[in-house]
């Protein structure tokens, strides 16, 4: 499904028919990046490698000393690019992996610390002159991982935020990938035309007997956030609630597994 809407805090991860999946499978696939691997979108972002943990005091003391350099300087950009780091890997650490299938599930910690690893890049790119390469990385796979898990009304706004590491990650690397996934991005954030635009650059970075292929799933994609926003205007104007969304791709659109990929650059590794 496109979402979850049981209401659950701990969610096995779905790939068939999962909607926001394919704003990493039509990254990933076939354009040389990582391999088919089990374990869905972790996989492909480069998560569930570590021991599954929820209370890691490594994390804890590197997130205390960085939340005191901010208690005496706000605007330590060090502090902050070290706390989208750390909270990124404590939500990578804080996974479940299923021993047996390699199927990995987000639990309510692991879901917190890449919020909070997200609300930490906010206060960076407020206080950076020029955010670097490997925290716009990292924050672009920490707000994948948030959008795989929203409630339908949130994905516009929380797509509209990922927009931005993801454009200075496609600005800085190239490349069809980074440029399929934020043309993606700006699809479901409502922004056509900067959806448009990446995917012109998407396709031109493909041999030619790949563009067709791409060009359709951009194009799906397009149509999907066309009818999530359709979807989300509608039911507020019935003043409904989450149950009564459908799923925009669920019709036509199914993802397989995803494939590996390397985990974000200048991730501090787990201890």
């Amino acid at each position: 499904m496109l979402f979850d809407l049981r209401g659950k805090r701990k969610r096995v991860v779905q790939v068939v028919y999962a909607a926001l999946a394919v704003l990493f499978a039509v990254s990933f696939v076939g354009f040389g990046i990582g391999s088919d691997a089990a374990g869905g979108i972790f996989d492909a972002l480069g998560l569930g490698s570590s021991d599954s943990s929820t209370d890691n005091p490594a994390f804890e003391q590197q997130i205390e000393d960085a939340e005191a350099k901010l208690a005496a300087n706000p605007k330590d950009e060090g502090a902050l690019e070290e706390l989208v780091q750390v909270h990124y890997q404590a939500g990578n650490d804080a996974l479940e992996v299923d021993e047996t299938t390699g199927e990995v599930s987000i639990t309510q910690t692991s879901e917190q610390e890449f919020q909070e690893s997200a609300d930490s890049w906010e206060d960076y790119l407020k206080a950076a002159k020029k955010p670097s390469d490997d925290t716009s990385a990292i924050a672009n796979q920490a707000y994948g991982v948030l959008l795989q898990f929203s409630d339908p009304a949130s994905v516009p706004l929380l797509a509209k935020k990922a927009v931005v590491p993801a454009e200075l990650v496609a600005e800085e690397t190239g490349g069809a990938g980074p440029y399929a996934t934020l043309a993606q991005y700006a699809y479901f954030a409502g922004d056509a035309e900067l959806g448009d635009e990446a995917t012109k650059k998407a396709i031109a970075e493909v041999d030619e007997s790949q563009r067709k292929t791409l060009e359709k799933q951009l194009a799906a994609t397009a149509k999907a956030a066309e009818e999530l926003e359709k979807q989300i205007e509608k039911q507020a104007g019935k003043g409904g609630g989450e149950e009564a969304f459908t799923n925009p791709l669920e019709q036509g659109l199914g993802g397989g597994a995803l494939p590996g990929a390397p985990p974000a650059p200048g991730a501090p590794p787990a201890p």
